[in-house]
């Protein structure tokens, strides 16, 4: 898969796992500047397999309240707890990269996907040892934005 194709993946399935499980909508936005990462709750998965790498994903603050109520079925967003809004934001990224590996590598392919967790924004460029620059979703929400990042190792 080119570099091109895997962006346009990581577009396709966050959009639909972020839909379906968490019921927001998103519309890609390549052309604006990444969101400011210090108002933004930041979550990471690591994964091995044929290739390894690090899944990040960046949500506007102002978003995690209705994420988390949404997965939750609660009927206001603000009943949730900032432990609650972390853990659905980590089940989203987890539910993002298991969908998102098997489409880049097959479906038969197997991959060990850590337990994912929430990051300081000062950590969001932290991937060990990949190479060049990662594979870059940005996503616009009607009361916020969302980036996410792919690095991929060899």
């Amino acid at each position: 898969m080119t570099a091109e194709q895997i962006k346009e993946t990581l577009y396709n399935v966050a959009g639909e796992v972020l839909e379906k499980l968490a019921f927001i909508f998103s519309f890609p936005e390549e052309e604006r500047e990444p969101m400011d990462y210090s108002d933004a709750v930041i979550a990471r998965v690591s994964f091995t397999g044929p290739f390894k790498g690090t899944l990040t994903m960046a949500v506007s603050a102002e978003v995690i309240p209705e994420i988390a109520g949404n997965m939750l079925g609660l009927e206001d967003n603000f009943d949730s707890t900032k432990e609650q809004q972390g853990d659905a934001l980590k089940e989203l990224i987890n539910v993002i990269c298991g969908n998102l590996l098997p489409v880049i590598a097959g479906k038969q392919t197997v991959f060990n996907v850590e337990a994912p967790g929430i990051i300081a924004a000062d950590e969001i460029t932290v991937s060990g040892n990949a190479p060049g620059p990662p594979s870059v979703a940005k996503l616009d929400m009607d009361d916020g934005q969302c980036d996410l990042m792919l690095y991929i190792e060899n």
